[in-house]
């Protein structure tokens, strides 16, 4: 279907009706409200602060978690993706919002009890590990500790520090009488004797190395015994410390998708309900937004009945579709097949609403392009299955993703076979099926690769690669005729196709003729097309300079006839020029890049001839090397030729027409990869 026509809507009700209004819209579903600015809508606030604290509640809880609402494509493989979204019917946007605030409320509460116990017991151990840290250093002193306590005449301080710092903080104080003992763990006790009037020379000296002096006062006499009884207390401490990690991993495991998927629900309810706060107009609440042409008599129908509803249609114009600066947002719908190529489009931006969504052409040329790059029957089968487990298995993205990789495996199963290749070995003979071109020959009882095959596909490829770019050129023109760029579309993009054709023209007609003599006058035919050298040469060469001057005068004779901008005749002719000398250059950058089709598809062979001559050597010996190897060239040959054949698209493609600079339809909906509300 491709991009969907959009008309504007506006609705106006009354304060009192709002929140009957905004259940309605929900109901609709398609429904895409533009932001407005000035005064809230107060009676949407409430609903909103609600929303809010829940989405951003879960939002804490699953980025500490680390948990997704979706899983890996191994993990789908092996174990099947997550069920079908649950569907649950509600009245109301409240309603919603008291479903998702009664099962979210309950783990949030237990997630925040473990939590809170959890910082609890860090710090009780952390006030114990420092306790038992002192009790160690004090019982390290031995009888010394009682005698130190007793002092008068003279001032101790003890520390405890690395066993590795204990001779520079010996030399930092030389001055005093210092005493070490190791307590263990790489660590030892420091006792600095000075007298009372030096003791504050010590703490000194001690801060500027990051030591903490121990606290003699109201240490236990027995100090190892109190050490015991704090390490069982920190043991115990770390026993309830582990159940609750315990406990929070087995909500993780058990819970983490459905609380990723709720918060993803909450996500999208705030956003709405966001956009739902809009102005009000004294006591009349005004609401724009966009809804599919298709469903307008329904529109009309259903929220009519709630409210006042007005419909106008959406014009475009250029670049701009006049709705306060802002874009009229795209709403883009596709079949079931060509849906699994939207990701490419959408790498490159979302189709604008005026332009052309080339979804539909990525899904015959990338298939194509990807086949001839990774020609392979059997390895394009494996691919093919590989995306078909993902497409029966998978939801979301990943599903999506999986037919994707069904077509590519297909694309190239259908090129190896094509070529009657499979896992680098020639098949024809047990087909019987003659192949369309050998990329390898015999000669004797080795294998090498054919010159002539290869100069074939290196003549096909550019003319593939130039029927690609002139459909882009060609989209290009179509794009700016729908915004009222008629001579933008026809002095520009339709002229510029016109003489890529016959600059191709030409480079036929020069390579039939050997050079530029006989170009126009040899009747020999020309490759590739059988007409005449000098017809073909003739008409590539006048069409050609009629392509440059229509170049060079046509935007100032679309000024004139007034299907064009205003412009000046040197302003025109400048532009004119600048042109021609880019379209030069990319006529030719562009057509050569497409050949790095055939040589991907050469060094696919070569990789799988070199691959396979071990079988030619020992036998089923060199099974395990050919599985091996096979597998080592699906997964870098493989990637490659999808980086690849996307890089045909995002550069030489879509550089032709394509924007991206759209933004995306946003309908009115409740829903997350397993929870889907309903407004009934």
């Amino acid at each position: 279907m491709g991009i969907v026509r959009l008309v504007k809507a506006r609705v106006l009700t009354t304060r009192r009706k709002s929140q009957e209004v905004l259940n309605e819209l929900y109901r609709f579903g398609d429904f895409h409200i533009e932001e407005g600015d000035g005064e809230r809508l107060r009676e949407v606030e409430e609903l909103y602060a609600r929303v809010r604290e829940l989405h951003l509640e879960l939002e804490a809880v699953v980025r500490e978690l680390s948990v997704s609402a979706e899983k890996g494509p191994l993990e789908v493989l092996m174990k099947g993706d997550l069920p079908d979204p649950e569907v649950v019917e509600v009245k109301r946007i409240e309603e919603a919002l008291e479903r998702l605030e009664e099962e979210a409320g309950p783990v949030l509460r237990e997630l925040t009890r473990l939590r809170k116990e959890e910082e609890e017991i860090a710090a009780k151990t952390r006030e114990l590990r420092k306790r038992l840290e002192e009790l160690e250093a004090f019982a390290a002193l031995g009888r010394e500790a009682s005698v130190l306590k007793g002092l008068r005449r003279f001032r101790a301080s003890v520390f405890v520090v690395p066993s590795s710092a204990v001779e520079e903080a010996r030399k930092a104080l030389q001055d005093f009488v210092v005493v070490d003992t190791p307590i263990g763990e790489g660590r030892s006790t420091l006792l600095a004797l000075s007298r009372p009037q030096d003791a504050e020379r010590v703490l000194r000296i001690a801060r500027g190395m990051n030591l903490t002096p121990l606290r003699l006062e109201g240490m236990p006499d027995d100090a190892a015994e109190e050490a015991t009884r704090v390490r069982s207390e920190i043991e115990s401490l770390e026993s309830k410390r582990t159940e609750v990690e315990r406990e929070i991993e087995r909500i993780k495991l058990e819970r983490g998708p459905r609380i990723a998927a709720l918060r993803d629900l909450a996500q999208s309810l705030r956003s709405g309900v966001d956009k739902l706060r809009e102005p009000e107009l004294k006591r009349v609440v005004v609401i724009e937004g966009y809804i599919p042409e298709e469903r307008k008599e329904e529109f009309t129908r259903t929220v009519g009945n709630k409210a006042y509803t007005e419909l106008e249609e959406v014009e475009v114009h250029g670049h701009h579709d006049g709705h306060e600066g802002r874009g009229v947002p795209t709403l883009v719908r596709h079949g079931k097949l060509v849906e699994s190529f939207s990701p490419i489009t959408s790498m490159q931006g979302v189709p604008g609403y005026n332009e052309v969504d080339p979804t539909p052409f990525i899904s015959l040329f990338i298939v194509v392009f990807y086949g001839m790059m990774f020609a392979d029957l059997g390895q394009g089968l494996v691919i093919m299955t590989v995306g078909l487990l993902l497409w029966r298995r998978a939801r979301g993205y990943l599903k999506t993703w999986g037919k994707l990789l069904t077509f590519l495996g297909a694309g190239a199963a259908t090129v190896g076979f094509l070529i009657q290749e499979a896992f680098g070995f020639g098949i024809y003979e047990f087909t019987g099926i003659k192949p369309v071109i050998e990329l390898l020959e015999k000669h004797g009882a080795t294998k090498a690769l054919s010159q002539g095959a290869i100069l074939t596909l290196f003549t096909f490829a550019p003319l593939l690669g130039a029927a690609h770019i002139m459909l882009g050129m060609l989209l290009g023109a179509v794009k700016y005729a729908k915004q009222g760029e008629l001579g933008e579309a026809i002095f520009s993009k339709g002229v510029t196709m016109v003489m890529y054709l016959m600059g191709i023209m030409f480079a036929i007609a020069f390579i039939g003729a050997g050079g530029f003599e006989g170009m126009t006058t040899l009747n020999e035919p020309a490759p590739l097309i059988g007409l005449p050298i000098a017809t073909v040469g003739t008409i590539a060469l006048y069409g050609i300079m009629a392509c440059l001057v229509l170049l060079v005068i046509g935007r100032p004779l679309s000024s004139v006839l007034g299907i064009g901008p205003k412009t000046s005749i040197v302003g025109g002719i400048g532009a004119g020029l600048l042109e021609i000398l880019e379209n030069i250059i990319h006529f030719m950058s562009n057509t050569l890049s497409y050949l790095r089709v055939p040589i991907l598809m050469v060094i696919h062979a070569a990789l799988m001839l070199l691959v396979n001559s071990t079988y030619a050597g020992i036998g089923l010996a060199a099974l395990p090397i050919l599985v091996i190897g096979n597998l080592g060239v699906m997964a870098l040959e493989g990637t490659l030729a999808f980086i690849q054949a996307l890089r045909l698209h995002l550069y030489e493609f879509f550089s032709k027409f394509y924007e991206g600079s759209g933004r995306p339809f946003e309908p009115l909906r409740m829903e997350s990869r397993l929870l889907r509300i309903l407004i009934r």
